[in-house]
């Protein structure tokens, strides 16, 4: 298995997305190949116009798929699902940035029973209370996920699965906790689900309590909803790890956790404020858009 496509959904990310196609273009493969790149968009604004443009100058094939209403992201999945060609898919948010061996990495880790491998999402910055709150938030799930597979282990960003196995799974399109539900679908195959801490992803975190609260609140929200699957397949935390790896993370950053505590504690307020927090057409995070693909890479990242 040596061909990959790479899926991105999007939804008004003009923002973003060269910057995204660009890292794709430079990443290092070694012995895979880029099929294509499917594009699920839902995007009112210059997105297509962005990437028909850069299609025309590209050395890979990128195929994007427009509808004029979003659908939500488990639509854009199934769809991308539909059209791949390559033997492993690798699924991108389209405001991430990729580490120089993110795709080779992901890739790489789809082999024998392994149907999927998750990616190791990290913040570019700790500025302010929401900043270090959410620095405090991705340290505690990667100490999870470290620990070894749980309903934490897939959390979206960055991820690859058997072509194979994505054909198979259809993903309702009430979904919210889309990363999830597949790892729960995957596991149905009997196949193994995986975390590759190399696989390095960036993204910008919140910068604003109403950004950080609709996040909270929606993967809240998206975990209930498919309690039964993740019960059902036992890959729930036991209390006791939660408990040791958060005081664990509370000593490496206890400013971080008092970010935490106080976020926390405003949530209810900001909650009035947000629309469909219980939709797959959530509340879009204006705050965590424009990443800068040179900047992410030049800070140390370490979580």
């Amino acid at each position: 298995m040596n061909r990959i496509t790479i899926g991105i959904p999007s939804f008004n990310e003009e923002q973003n997305i060269i910057n995204l196609l660009r890292s794709i273009s430079t990443c290092c493969l070694k012995e895979f190949t880029i099929s294509e790149v499917i594009i699920s968009d839902d995007s009112l604004d210059n997105t297509p116009l962005l990437v028909d443009s850069y299609a025309k100058q590209s050395t890979f094939k990128i195929i994007l798929l427009h509808h004029p209403h979003r659908r939500g992201v488990a639509s854009a999945w199934n769809e991308i699902f539909e059209q791949a060609t390559g033997d492993i898919l690798i699924l991108y948010d389209a405001d991430v940035i990729l580490a120089d061996n993110s795709t080779y990495e992901l890739a790489s880790s789809v082999q024998g029973t392994v149907g999927l491998c998750a990616s190791n999402p990290k913040p570019v910055n700790k500025i302010g209370l929401v900043g270090r709150a959410s620095m405090f938030i991705s340290r505690w799930l990667r100490l999870m996920r470290i620990n070894g597979p749980s309903q934490y282990t897939v959390m979206g960003r960055a991820l690859s699965i058997n072509s194979d196995a994505a054909k198979k799974i259809k993903i309702p399109s009430d979904i919210i906790a889309v990363d999830l539900y597949l790892h729960c679908r995957v596991l149905e195959q009997k196949l193994e689900v995986i975390y590759n801490d190399n696989a390095v992803v960036y993204f910008i975190p919140p910068r604003s309590i109403l950004d950080f609260s609709s996040q909270v609140i929606r993967g809240f929200n998206g975990h209930k909803q498919i309690q039964s699957y993740v019960s059902h397949f036992k890959i729930n935390l036991s209390p006791s790890v939660v408990f040791n790896k958060t005081i664990e993370n509370l000593r490496i950053d206890p400013i971080g956790a008092l970010s935490v505590l106080l976020c926390y504690l405003l949530i209810p307020f900001y909650r009035f404020q947000l629309p469909e927090v219980n939709s797959v057409k959530w509340h879009i995070a204006r705050s965590t858009k424009a990443i800068d693909s040179d900047r992410s890479r030049s800070f140390d990242f370490f979580l």
